[in-house]
C-alpha cells in the first residue's frame, strides 16, 4: 500500500454500523516467496486472490485479510480504533510501544507492543474498506485468532483498558477469550513469544492435515475440545498457522 501524509481529522462521516473498535480488522499470512504462499492457501483452502503493491488481498473470505511479501514468518493483525492519535497515546500510557501513525490507502496505522512484547497494529480504516463484523461461517475463513500473553493477569488489564475487551473465564489451559468482539479471538495465556496465532475453520480436519502435507508443509493434530479439534501446521515456506474443525453450533 502506498502512503500518503494527510492531516488527521475526526472520523465525521461513518456509518455507526460498520465502526467496530477493538475488533480485528484485517491480518495478513508473510511469506518470503509471496507467489508461492499464492498457490500453497489457494490450493489449501480456495482463496480467490487479487494481487497487490505488497502481496495479495483474500477477496473471498472474513475478516478481510491478505498475503504479505515479507522475510519474516510471522503474521499481523490490524486492530480498529476510532481515534489514531488516542490510542498511541493510551498504548504508551499503559506501558505498551507505539511507533507515529502512518497514512495508507485504507486509513490510518500504526505499529505497537503490549507490555510482553506482542506485536500488533491498530487502524482507523477509510470508510469504503469497512463491513459489519461477524463470525466466520466458512471453511477457509478465520476461526480464532490470540496474542500470546505470557503474564495472561497483566495482558488483560491492557488490552480492557486499551480497547475494551471483556473476558470470560480462563479455560483449562489458561486462555483468555474476548467475550465482547467478533470475529472471535484472545489472548494465549503462559504462551511466550511476540506473534499472533491464526487458526482457519475446515470441514474435515484429517483431511485438511493430509491437504497440507501433500503441498508439501507439515501437520500435527494437538487436541480436542468441547468447541473445536486444532492442528498446528506450517506452510510449504516454514510459515506456522493451524486449522480447526468447530463442533456443531461454532
Amino acid at each position: 500500500m502506498s502512503t500518503t501524509n494527510p492531516t488527521r481529522a475526526p472520523l465525521d462521516q461513518l456509518d455507526a454500523e460498520l465502526v467496530n473498535p477493538g475488533s480485528l480488522f484485517y491480518f495478513t499470512v508473510p511469506g518470503p516467496d509471496v507467489e508461492r504462499s499464492a498457490a500453497f492457501y489457494a490450493r489449501l483452502f480456495g482463496w480467490e486472490l487479487d494481487r497487490g503493491d505488497a502481496g495479495y488481498h483474500v477477496t473471498n473470505t472474513y475478516p478481510p485479510m491478505g498475503l504479505a511479501s515479507s522475510d519474516s514468518t510471522e503474521p499481523e493483525v490490524w486492530i480498529e480504533v476510532v481515534d489514531i492519535d488516542e490510542a498511541v497515546a493510551r498504548v504508551r500510557e499503559l506501558g505498551g510501544t507505539a511507533d507515529e501513525p502512518v497514512h495508507y490507502d485504507s486509513g490510518w496505522s500504526v505499529s505497537c507492543t503490549d507490555p510482553n512484547g506482542a506485536r500488533f497494529n491498530l487502524t482507523v480504516p477509510r470508510t469504503d474498506y469497512r463491513q459489519p463484523a461477524r463470525a466466520s461461517s466458512e471453511p477457509g475463513e478465520l476461526f480464532y485468532w490470540t496474542l500470546p500473553a505470557p503474564d495472561a493477569e497483566s495482558a488483560k488489564t491492557f488490552y480492557r483498558e486499551l480497547l475494551g475487551w471483556e473476558f470470560d473465564a480462563p479455560g483449562d489451559q489458561g486462555g483468555l477469550h474476548v467475550a465482547n468482539r467478533k470475529p472471535d479471538g484472545g489472548l494465549g495465556g503462559g504462551r511466550e513469544g511476540s506473534a499472533p496465532d491464526l487458526f482457519f475453520r475446515v470441514d474435515d480436519l484429517d483431511g485438511a492435515i493430509e491437504r497440507v502435507r501433500d503441498l508439501g508443509g507439515t501437520a500435527e493434530l494437538v487436541g480436542e475440545g468441547p468447541e473445536c479439534r486444532l492442528a498446528l501446521c506450517t506452510d510449504d515456506q516454514g510459515v506456522a498457522f493451524g486449522l480447526s474443525q468447530p463442533a456443531t453450533g461454532y
